[in-house]
């Protein structure tokens, strides 16, 4: 698999993600690894999710501005995994313009929770829009991606052709 058909895979899949688990470092080499919520996928190979400044992972990006980003395809049963550079933003035209996205997605969120509630089934009472107001963005850029199946084969690890290779 190359690059892109693996971020495809993830574009592909965006519109059932919610979360996306994100892994960082600081610089003694303590590892951390977090469900942070996702806000959009952006060809050729974006990542927008929330954070907060109170978090392990807002220090480890302030530290080392490196992560990995990982999803299950719990219907093929594959894992994916993106490693790349972070932005952090908390202001600006395009924090904005993503801000006003997620803004739309929690309005969705609460509406398909409200739809299944009254169809009976199961729903969270206690959601997103319960998540404070403070957060930042994280603009992630995948420079890599791999994927893995069943078996434990691994399918790729290709860079990002158009980007510079992780320090």
């Amino acid at each position: 698999m190359t690059f892109k058909e693996i971020f495809d895979c993830f574009l592909d899949k965006k519109k059932h993600l919610k979360v996306v688990y994100v892994a960082s470092c600081n610089k003694k080499w303590k590892p951390n690894s977090a469900a942070k919520m996702l806000v959009d996928i952006v060809a050729p190979n974006e990542v927008l999710f929330l954070d907060y400044k109170f978090t392990q992972t807002y220090s480890n990006l302030k530290e080392i501005p490196q992560a990995s980003l990982s999803f299950m395809d719990d219907v093929e049963f594959r894992g994916f995994r993106l490693t790349g550079l972070c932005t952090i933003m908390d202001s600006g035209e395009e924090y904005e313009r993503t801000q006003k996205l997620w803004e739309r997605k929690l309005i969705s969120y609460e509406a398909d929770r409200i739809i299944q509630r009254t169809k009976g089934l199961y729903s969270a009472r206690d959601a997103e829009n319960n998540l404070p107001d403070d957060f930042f963005i994280v603009k992630f850029t995948a420079l890599e991606a791999a994927a893995i199946k069943p078996g434990r084969v691994f399918k790729a690890n290709r860079s990002f052709e158009f980007l510079p290779k992780l320090p």
